[in-house]
Parts: structure tokens; sequence; C-alpha cells
């Protein structure tokens, strides 16, 4: 894969959202580029804060836009994850849409920071941890590790433990609490 396509792929993928004047929130391997330890990604994602209606129109015009979008794949993807993967040659940008209130102060939280020239948000190390550990797959807890660990010192555990507490208390699950967890001792650990 060449650097500069997937860099191209980015500045039309985020330029798409600029665009269409959608507020968003850079998460998954490009965040943690960016906030956690440098790891490959072939993807980008972002959380997106639209209603239901914006995102059916998002796949519309996305199909127009350029991306190749199934749009009846994608509107039951939307329906039963609240996702929206589209797809521009090898490359791939997913969507989630935001759904919870700790999503929204995530966004008033993040940065923005430069990249493929371009100035995108990203969320706060505490944040980022929180998307990765709510995600719970094996790459992401690896992630969470590694964000803890490089800002270890910083990290305010008091915020990562107020935060998800009342999602999981919402969820009736417990897990992303363990795994918050066993990530900061991992790293405090390491």
């Amino acid at each position: 894969m060449a650097a500069n396509a997937f860099d191209d792929f980015c500045r039309f993928a985020f330029g798409f959202l600029e665009e269409l004047r959608i507020r968003y929130l850079v998460v998954g391997g490009l965040a943690v580029l960016v906030v956690g330890e440098p790891r490959t990604t072939a993807d980008a994602d972002a959380v997106v804060f639209v209603s239901a209606a914006e995102a059916e129109s998002l796949i519309r015009r996305a199909a127009r836009a350029g991306f190749e979008v199934a749009e009846e794949v994608e509107r039951e993807r939307l329906a039963t994850t609240g996702t929206i993967r589209l797809r521009r040659g090898m490359f791939r940008f997913d969507l989630i849409t935001a759904s919870l209130p700790f999503e929204e102060v995530a966004a008033r939280r993040a940065s923005v920071h430069e990249l493929f020239g371009l100035r995108l948000p990203f969320p706060s190390a505490e944040d980022l941890i929180l998307f990765k550990v709510l995600a719970g797959r094996d790459k992401d807890m690896l992630d969470a590790v590694g964000i803890a660990r490089r800002h270890r010192d910083r990290l305010d555990v008091v915020y990562l433990e107020e935060t998800i507490r009342p999602i999981c208390e919402l969820a009736e699950d417990m897990a992303p609490w363990t795994r918050l967890q066993r990530a900061l001792e991992k790293a405090a650990g390491d």
C-alpha cells in the first residue's frame, strides 16, 4: 500500500465530512497514531454526530461523492449497528453514529491535530482509551494499553472510571469496567 494513496484517501474521506459540515471525531487506528503509540492502519474511523435522517442522507451523498456504497446494505447496517461503511478503492471509511452522552463529552474535550495536511479533531487520551475499552476487541485492548502507557503520568483515572461506570450500568454489563482496569494495570506494570 502506497502511503500517499492512503493519505489521499483520508483527505478525501475527511474532506467529504467537512464539505457536508458534519461534526465528527477521529477514532480508530488514526487516533492511536496521534494519541497513542505508532501502529499501522489501512482504514479511517470517525464518530459522527448526526440524526437518523442525516445518517440516511449521508449514505446517499457518499455514493454521489465517489465512495463505493451498497446503499441498501449500508441502510441495514445503520439500522442494526449504528455504523456506516464506505469504500473507495482498497480503503475503508467506517462511520459510527454517536449514541452515548460520553461521545458528546469526548467531542467537547477533543483537540485538533494536523494529519494529511488537514486539521482533524482527535479524542483525549482518556476518551480514546474509553472508545477502545468499549469496543473490547483484542487489538483495541492492545491500543488501550499503549495509550495508557504513553500517557501514564497524566491520565485522569477518576474521569475514566466515572465515565465508564454509568455506561456499564446502562448496558448492565461490567465487562468494559474490567477491561479498563486490566488495561490500566498492564500499562502501569510495563
